[in-house]
């Protein structure tokens, strides 16, 4: 279907950007729109990796100070897995390794994407990778990480699948992208053929790409 882009315009560059544009598209019956106004923003696209252990059947989640949510509820320590943005010339996999190691310090030993998805469409163009990732070394202590530069501070801990799905269940996990992994875990383990195929990225040699 058609889409005639007749203007755009930023209207704000700064840790996110706005974008203006003005434009038409195609209607369901072939006729085009008339002009319409629609505003974008955009940050980036993030990748996140929820960390399970197969032998223990076992999630990693992490709690950390979110400005955004101490405003709209008044606390602000939200419940997430892995994630972090995408810098320029990075691959979704080398920020998955990247930010593991940053936020967990834990390293990765396989990877298997489980979505790709849009965060907001109606306003954003910022997308997600979503992986399932193992880790090297699954009896090491998990504790405090983060940048300190960067104002992180990141506790992470191992939880049973079931008492993350219990949290999720009770309103204590309110991490869309975390949400979104743990449900689609748990489908993947009632329904083996679900998914990917079998395996996933394994990181013992290079990294590949999406």
């Amino acid at each position: 279907m058609k889409v005639e882009i007749k203007q755009v315009e930023q209207k704000y560059d700064g840790f996110v950007k706005v974008e203006k544009a003005i434009l038409r598209f195609e209607r369901f019956n072939g006729q085009m729109t008339s002009d319409v106004t629609r505003y974008r923003f955009f940050r980036g696209d993030a990748v996140a990796v929820l960390l399970f252990d197969p032998s223990t059947r076992r999630v990693l989640l992490q709690r950390q100070f979110r400005y955004t949510a101490h405003v709209k509820t008044g606390e602000g320590w939200l419940t997430e897995c892995v994630a972090g943005m995408m810098e320029p010339n990075e691959t979704a996999l080398d920020v998955a390794k990247r930010e593991v190691l940053e936020e967990t310090g834990f390293k990765l030993k396989k990877v298997d994407l489980l979505a790709h998805y849009f965060i907001g469409p109606g306003g954003s163009s910022d997308q997600v990778y979503l992986y399932l990732g193992e880790v090297e070394n699954q009896q090491q202590s998990p504790g405090v990480y983060g940048l300190m530069e960067e104002g992180e501070e990141i506790q992470a801990q191992w939880v049973s699948l079931g008492e993350a799905l219990q949290l999720a269940d009770q309103g204590q996990i309110r991490d869309a992208k975390t949400l979104i992994a743990l449900l689609l875990l748990d489908r993947r383990l009632r329904e083996p053929t679900a998914g990917t195929e079998q395996g996933g990225a394994d990181l013992s040699g290079d990294w590949g790409h999406i």
